[in-house]
């Protein structure tokens, strides 16, 4: 099924924000859990650094939009009425996938 995804996310962006989830995944799997504090997730963000090297081009451009879809979802998309827990769940993951999406485009030319 992924070298099918691989194969289409060449072609459909829907199948490249698929593969871009996976990435992540797969990634996130790896990595140490994100606390959404910068400081504190100074040696997630190096491991994350060091695997992103392994990656090719092509599934960092994948995980690249997957990012920028999650960080327009969490700041476009959230109800006008949500909870303090709710915005601050939101606000972590905001932290989480910008420090990351940073990271990654210091990476990729």
């Amino acid at each position: 099924m992924l070298m099918i995804t691989y194969f289409l996310s060449f072609f459909s962006q829907k199948a490249r924000l698929k593969l871009g989830e996976q990435v992540w995944n797969e990634l996130d799997s790896q990595l140490p859990e994100a606390v959404g504090v910068i400081e504190d997730d100074k040696p997630r963000m190096e491991q994350f650094s060091k695997l992103l090297d392994n990656l090719s081009r092509h599934k960092k451009r994948a995980l690249r939009e997957c990012l920028e879809e999650q960080i327009h979802y969490l700041k476009y998309s959230a109800p006008d009425l949500i909870t303090w827990q709710e915005e601050e769940f939101e606000r972590k993951w905001l932290q989480i996938f910008n420090e990351h999406l940073r990271i990654l485009k210091s990476k990729t030319p």
